[in-house]
């Protein structure tokens, strides 16, 4: 897999530090998506200077977070503000850390949310499932669930969303809610983080995985590559998602679910790169 050109679509790469970590060495990976942490889930040992560093990188993309506790239409506002004040940073999608607050994303709340998407052709990507251990979080978990993100989807069929860690534990009721809607994909990125069920059977959990995604022959065109890497908050596993994606799917898709997907998935991505030629 070492020519295989990749997209990671979901890293925490929001410093300077965790990049030269991730890009190490440079030339063995491709290209980022880089998830906005919320203002109140950054650490001193964690900064987010996520808008700094993508402005001119030509490796990574930005999905900004919005915080669903604060006033939405105001930080939407104030993201188009930092588009316009960043016109080197590639932003591509939008960061919603469903679980970690409750919610549900087919509040008619977040609404402005999804417009905003739809006008500026950005992706939306949901936090489902169990948090990490490591972040302040609220634990609405059902909140999260990916039936709510399939219903906003079928509202918004003009915006894609990517229900990521595909729902953890209840893989096969999030393969079952998403499949067949083509403006919905889904990920397992985050999942090797040291003290989970994940870590303590990992071959348990690729086989959960693999039951999940055979449920449907063409569900693998949902999947996309990512793997949550940001190891202050202990996520720094890379070539686990590699062995994963080599068990889980025949070699003949391993270009749709490292490439061709995310471009799917993220169109503002496939613009950008078409641009660079």
């Amino acid at each position: 897999m070492t020519n295989q050109k990749k997209i990671d679509c979901h890293t925490h790469i929001v410093n300077c530090g965790i990049y030269n970590e991730y890009f190490d060495p440079p030339e063995e990976k491709g290209y980022a998506l880089v998830m906005e942490f919320l203002p109140y889930m950054q650490k001193p040992e964690m900064p987010d200077k996520s808008w700094e560093l993508c402005d001119g990188n030509k490796q990574l993309f930005l999905c900004p977070s919005v915080d669903i506790h604060q006033d939405i239409p105001a930080q939407l506002s104030a993201i188009e503000e930092k588009m316009a004040a960043h016109p080197g940073c590639r932003v591509v999608g939008l960061k919603i850390f469903l679980s970690y607050q409750t919610g549900r994303a087919d509040d008619d709340r977040m609404l402005p949310i999804y417009d905003f998407a739809a006008v500026h052709g950005l992706s939306v990507t949901f936090h489902t499932g169990l948090p990490s251990y490591h972040l302040p979080y609220e634990n609405d978990v059902d909140g999260s669930r990916v039936e709510f993100v399939a219903n906003i989807a079928r509202k918004y069929p003009q915006v894609n969303f990517i229900a990521a860690h595909m729902g953890d534990p209840c893989y096969k009721e999030s393969i079952q809610a998403m499949h067949g809607l083509p403006n919905m994909f889904t990920d397992f990125c985050g999942a090797f983080e040291p003290g989970t069920e994940v870590a303590a059977d990992e071959e348990g959990t690729i086989q959960q995985w693999a039951d999940a995604i055979s449920q449907y022959p063409d569900a693998y065109k949902q999947i996309i590559y990512g793997t949550d890497f940001c190891p202050p908050i202990l996520l720094s596993e890379l070539d686990k998602y590699d062995y994963t994606i080599q068990k889980i799917f025949p070699e003949k898709v391993h270009e749709d679910i490292y490439w061709n997907n995310p471009l799917r998935a993220f169109p503002k991505v496939a613009e950008y790169l078409k641009e660079k030629g």
